[in-house]
């Protein structure tokens, strides 16, 4: 039970650390998570490798481009490997460049996984799958938010403006800077259903590590229209891990009414129990709450309609052969020219 919910949350490799000097601890379950931490400090040595390759293909294109999540975190936030395992790389890139990265990758000799160019060009989706030359699994974003925008806008081209330069093993990349990496993780959390411990981690080794300008970060959740699911984040955060944010932090994004809202559902449905269940009702808060109310029972009233249809969850994924090559066209063309100036952020 110990070793399925360390999987699930994502912390085998923090929670070896932690019990193999533990007198009397189960032998079976520290060799358990010791591979686990093992996978995980192997998984970021081939990404690093992969990195070490493709940073003078994307470098060639001209395009603005930057490391999210994964190597970025574990360098930046976590120092050793083996606390913090992901399984791919991902990686942010302006998007009116979006159609010259996706031909030099494939020049390169990455495959590109995704077959469902009538799915990616109906809902914009945020992101191509793509495995590179060494077979790691690239994510390829225009937009840090993969779908469901809605009232969402998060501007990649002000985002990676102002990227910083960081160490990432021996090279010396674009990473996202502290504001906007806290809230990446933080509404990344909170749309994927907010309920694994690592997620909370990477929220609370921002807040810790980077020390973010905490009234900057609230204006700019604001601005992109995400102050909701940063808020019950950093809330949830705060609570469980007493990560150093301020109180008055999550109060001021989440607002009066959402934040009863959240108490009253998660006295009904705590989220610690949810683990992954899709109809937990603290789930579907956490990913619908970016809607406000009414565009939250909209957003669970479709779902729950698609979920009628047995065939939906195939027609939806973005692996399903469907489309052609004018659909993909199409979408790549609407990328691209998504990159227009929306708004200010600060």
């Amino acid at each position: 039970m110990l070793l399925s919910l360390a999987d699930y949350h994502g912390v085998a490799g923090m929670a070896y650390e932690q019990l193999r000097s533990i007198d009397g601890a189960d032998e079976g379950l520290i060799a358990e998570l010791r591979r686990a931490y093992g996978r995980a400090v192997e998984g970021h040595l081939r990404v690093l490798w992969e990195l070490t390759r493709l940073q003078p293909v994307l470098d060639a294109t001209g395009v603005p481009w930057a490391v999210i999540k994964g190597p970025a975190a574990v360098e930046r936030l976590y120092e050793v490997p083996g606390r913090r395992s992901y399984q791919d790389l991902d990686l942010l890139v302006e998007p009116s460049g979006f159609a010259d990265v996706l031909a030099a990758l494939q020049s390169y000799g990455s495959s590109v996984l995704d077959r469902n160019w009538t799915v990616l060009r109906r809902d914009l989706l945020g992101e191509v799958h793509l495995r590179l030359p060494g077979g790691t699994p690239l994510d390829l974003h225009w937009n840090l938010i993969n779908m469901n925008r809605g009232r969402m806008w998060i501007d990649s081209r002000e985002v990676l403006a102002r990227s910083v330069t960081a160490d990432i093993g021996s090279l010396a990349v674009r990473v996202l800077e502290r504001e906007d990496m806290l809230l990446h993780h933080a509404v990344h959390a909170a749309l994927s259903g907010g309920d694994k411990l690592l997620w909370l981690k990477d929220v609370e080794r921002v807040a810790t590590v980077l020390q973010p300008d905490w009234p900057t970060l609230v204006d700019r959740a604001r601005a992109w229209g995400v102050a909701a699911p940063a808020g019950l984040i950093l809330a949830r955060t705060r609570d469980v891990l007493d990560a150093p944010i301020p109180a008055a932090v999550p109060r001021a994004l989440l607002g009066r009414p959402a934040m009863r809202l959240v108490r009253v559902v998660e006295r009904i449905s705590p989220w610690e129990l949810s683990v992954g269940r899709l109809t937990a009702a603290s789930h579907v808060v956490s990913r619908s709450i970016s809607h406000g109310p009414g565009g939250a029972a909209m957003w669970f009233i479709r779902r729950s309609l698609k979920r009628l249809d047995p065939r939906e969850p195939e027609a939806s994924s973005a692996f399903t052969a469907r489309g052609d090559e004018v659909d993909r066209q199409a979408f790549i063309e609407a990328v691209v020219g998504s990159g227009a100036h929306r708004r200010a952020v600060p």
